[in-house]
């Protein structure tokens, strides 16, 4: 009878630690700010949210707005990543605000626990991402065609919509490197200024660009692309140095290759037919996809398309209409559009 007690009394103490001990999920382990689950990086303001997770009613940081005041303990409660002690900005029973450790964790599985008062959580993976950016071919492409970049930015590192500004060869923050067999690729020469590739603000649409035309860049307004192969490229951000006039790498993605298939005449004649058979009269469809895509070509048939637009009731529209004449030689335009002139200032 005594043992039998003794071991109910035992489970119960198991049972009771059980319930005590901190719970969360792995969707529960996100970027601070974000509402939804974001691949990790190591130094980032994360939070946790669960259950159990410290004494109530918490406590925090001497100063949240000083990391040096940031500590690995909170009213008992600790976390650790990858066995590494977290430092911990604030503590309460239903969430840990934190910072995470500079370990170089990459593409990776890495271990979260919540130890609180001796209660240690279960181990949960989570993942962390690339700690820069990650490019990608957006969509299939052909040489002589469009090509659009993905760019996967770190979270907190902003993000890309296209178009920044009514130039159509702008790239907002970034810029791109090309290698094609060996050789560094000159920007097209066509172009009355290359990409300023400082800031990161843009200019305002209707609405917002669908999430597929979202985190992508057209890199054939910037290079030609016109020869099949495997093209090397690479994605960098700058930013001013303060007190300078000089600029900072703030990212920089690796060099990635991306492989363009051959195309014929009559391939990309039946590209451009099916492309232009409906073209939208949206703004942002415009702007977001059709415009930039239709500026692969530079012959009469995609001169005489993006006529239309040069008068759009559209403001933006019509500045980049105008600004896009730049692709088109000067003895085409004086013959598809006498009198016009291309855009070629940049206001800012």
């Amino acid at each position: 009878m005594v043992i039998r007690v003794l071991v109910l009394l035992a489970a119960a103490v198991c049972a009771f630690g059980e319930e005590d001990a901190p719970r969360f999920r792995a969707e529960d382990v996100r970027p601070h700010g974000s509402g939804e689950p974001h691949p990790l990086v190591p130094g980032l303001l994360t939070w946790i949210f669960g259950t159990n997770l410290s004494r109530s009613p918490g406590c925090s940081a001497e100063s949240v707005m000083d990391g040096a005041t940031y500590k690995a303990d909170l009213c008992g409660t600790r976390v650790l990543v990858g066995g590494i002690e977290a430092r911990l900005v604030a503590v309460m029973p239903s969430q840990i605000n934190l910072v995470l450790p500079d370990h170089p964790w990459e593409n990776e599985m890495v271990s979260f626990q919540v130890v609180r008062d001796g209660h240690a959580s279960a181990s949960v993976p989570v993942y962390f991402g690339f700690n820069r950016p990650v490019i990608s071919l957006a969509e299939p492409s052909f040489a002589g065609g469009p090509v659009w970049i993905r760019v996967e930015k770190p979270w907190g590192k902003g993000w890309l919509r296209y178009p920044f500004h009514a130039e159509p060869w702008d790239m907002g923050p970034g810029s791109f490197e090309v290698r094609f067999q060996g050789r560094e690729l000159p920007m097209l020469s066509l172009l009355p200024y290359p990409p300023l590739g400082l800031g990161d603000w843009m200019v305002g649409l209707p609405r917002e660009a669908p999430a597929e035309y979202r985190h992508r860049l057209p890199l054939h307004l910037v290079y030609s692309l016109d020869r099949p192969g495997v093209y090397q490229i690479r994605y960098t951000e700058y930013r001013i140095r303060p007190g300078s006039a000089g600029r900072a790498i703030h990212l920089r993605s690796d060099w990635t290759a991306i492989e363009i298939p051959p195309s014929s005449a009559e391939s990309r004649r039946a590209w451009f037919q099916a492309f232009t058979s409906s073209p939208p009269e949206d703004p942002v469809e415009l702007l977001s996809n059709f415009l930039p895509g239709l500026l692969a070509q530079h012959d009469e048939l995609a001169l005489r398309m993006l006529a239309r637009y040069l008068d759009s009731q559209d403001p933006l529209v019509r500045q980049y209409a105008a600004y896009a004449l730049n692709y088109f030689d000067s003895t085409l335009l004086g013959r598809v559009v006498p009198g016009r002139t291309p855009l070629r200032g940049g206001v800012r």
